[in-house]
């Protein structure tokens, strides 16, 4: 269980409009009021006019959320507040967190999946409206990068994909999964005070050479169009690391690790599905390189380190000295060349 901020002796009357949307659901709505209302109680009359139901209703409403996990506590003469949320996502907190911070986004949250990735692909495949996210708490065929299996432990992270359905030409997205990885990392240091969080080319999210995160970015191309995307992003929240597999164990670390502090995945994730619909729209509207080359250079786990890059066949090794206008990354040889590389299987000789 992860807490709220300690409750407050009084009730208050928190200045939230009835339900702006006919289809919202009121679960939904009562914890975006119990939300708003935080640290404070909220008193149940209150509630029970803003969710047009009696008293009884409200009560009945605040047990069903209590047995999916959420500790919701109740005082006589003040009233109902949110006390601590389970590791486990839960569909009317997450859409209760994003409407308190003003992002549209349809959530689908199951319980496990083969890939987040995967199912957002079946849901553009049955016309779902986009942008639209998937969040699981566990993953069993999570995809990684070059084919790879992204571990998924069954709580406590954040396995996440948002779909879109651009229809603009490849050029404008280019950059993407870059862009946004830059706009998360910035979050992630103001969230966490730690600076040295970073990437390291393209999609993987790092500290001191351990992973925090992985993304991984899917697109359906017709005729240089981006038809439609998946942007999945797998982060390690609040899990210890020494239980991941013996062969990933020194090879990650989680924000929990980090800071010593346990986090909210619901507030989180809520602020991640901001950062990567924010990225997309910027990167619609255009980025110019100038900036692209200033953002990247200040989160760049790689720049002046020697790494070895494997594409098909061929083997090389070089400094990194940043990326192109494209997203590729700049590899310097011995000689002075600069080769630069669109993919390929990249080590780091020494962090």
């Amino acid at each position: 269980m992860t807490k709220y901020p300690p409750g407050k002796r009084k009730a208050t009357k928190i200045p939230i409009s009835s339900r702006s949307n006919a289809k919202e659901n009121p679960s939904s709505l009562l914890l975006r009021i119990l939300l708003k209302g935080s640290p404070y109680y909220v008193s149940g009359s209150l509630i029970a006019e803003k969710l047009n139901m009696s008293r009884v209703g409200v009560w009945a409403r605040i047990a069903k959320l209590r047995k999916a996990g959420l500790t919701i506590k109740a005082s006589q003469n003040r009233g109902y507040r949110l006390a601590a949320e389970p590791d486990i996502f839960n569909q009317h907190l997450m859409e209760a967190w994003l409407h308190e911070i003003k992002i549209k986004c349809k959530i689908f949250v199951l319980e496990n999946v083969d890939s987040t990735n995967s199912e957002a692909e079946r849901h553009l495949t049955d016309q779902e409206k986009a942008p639209f996210a998937v969040i699981s708490n566990e993953q069993y065929s999570g995809r990684g990068r070059l084919g790879r299996i992204w571990y998924s432990p069954t709580s406590g992270n954040i396995n996440l994909t948002i779909a879109f359905r651009p229809k603009i030409r490849l050029i404008k997205l280019k950059t993407f999964t870059l862009w946004q990885g830059i706009t998360i990392v910035e979050f992630l240091r103001k969230m966490t005070g730690n600076n040295s969080i970073s990437i390291k080319w393209p999609n993987d999210i790092v500290l001191n050479g351990k992973k925090i995160a992985g993304m991984l970015t899917e697109a359906s191309i017709d005729s240089e169009h981006v038809r439609s995307m998946v942007s999945g992003i797998g982060i390690n929240v609040n899990s210890t690391t020494t239980k991941f597999p013996k062969s990933i164990t020194k090879l990650s670390t989680s924000l929990n690790e980090i800071t010593g502090n346990t986090f909210r995945i619901h507030e989180l994730t809520a602020e991640i599905i901001k950062c990567i619909i924010l990225s997309y729209k910027e990167c619609i509207k255009g980025i110019s390189n100038e900036t692209l080359f200033e953002r990247w250079k200040t989160v760049d786990a790689l720049y002046g380190k020697k790494i070895n890059i494997k594409t098909g066949k061929d083997k090389f090794s070089g400094q990194a000295v940043g990326i192109d206008e494209n997203g590729a990354i700049k590899v310097k040889s011995k000689n002075g060349k600069i080769t630069h590389v669109n993919s390929g299987e990249l080590s780091v000789e020494k962090w």
